[in-house]
């Protein structure tokens, strides 16, 4: 959503005698609460609007995953995510694997009761998305599953922050301009 800032800073740093910033634009993930429509338009494009305004945003913090997040508050909040059974679009939790997962990870590990099918290995992502679509994978050990990589993922960042405590403390104070 900062795409269009970036690119006037970079039309206009040569006049101001500046060095042209560098930008790296990733995939926005949506929030845990799923799609939501805003009355601001963030742009002309209907889906790339809701898109923008669905995004994990810090001052709505119970619809995004901190990287300073206890275990605990990483699967809380993973288990109260928007997850549709059989849905793909708009679906926060499967953007977590697709993302953050399969891009860290490689793999995504749902552990359940063989009364459920049993404990699965996903190789890939689209291999997850079908079996998430074909109803092989049940939301909840979808979410189960995402959390407990998130966590491991989040773990060195939690541990780096334990032992230097100052460094959270400098992030905490970034202000909210939502």
């Amino acid at each position: 959503d900062q795409r269009k800032a970036h690119m006037l800073a970079r039309d206009t740093a040569e006049k101001l005698h500046w060095k042209k910033p560098v930008c790296i634009h990733t995939h926005l993930l949506r929030g845990l609460q799923g799609p939501e429509k805003f009355e601001r338009r963030f742009d002309e494009n209907t889906n790339v609007n809701l898109q923008i305004s669905s995004k994990m945003s810090k001052s709505m913090p119970q619809t995004c995953i901190f990287i300073h997040d206890a275990q605990d508050d990483v699967r809380a909040k993973v288990r109260a995510a928007y997850c549709p059974p059989k849905q793909v679009e708009g679906n926060p939790v499967l953007e977590l694997a697709k993302y953050v997962i399969f891009s860290e990870r490689g793999s995504l590990d749902i552990q359940r009761p063989s009364k459920y099918g049993g404990s699965e290995t996903y190789e890939t992502y689209d291999e997850t998305e079908k079996a998430y679509l074909e109803g092989k994978i049940h939301p909840l050990d979808l979410k189960k599953g995402v959390a407990e990589a998130l966590a491991k993922i989040l773990k060195p960042v939690r541990e780096h922050f334990h032992r230097n405590p100052q460094t959270l403390k400098k992030m905490m104070e970034i202000e909210i301009t939502r």
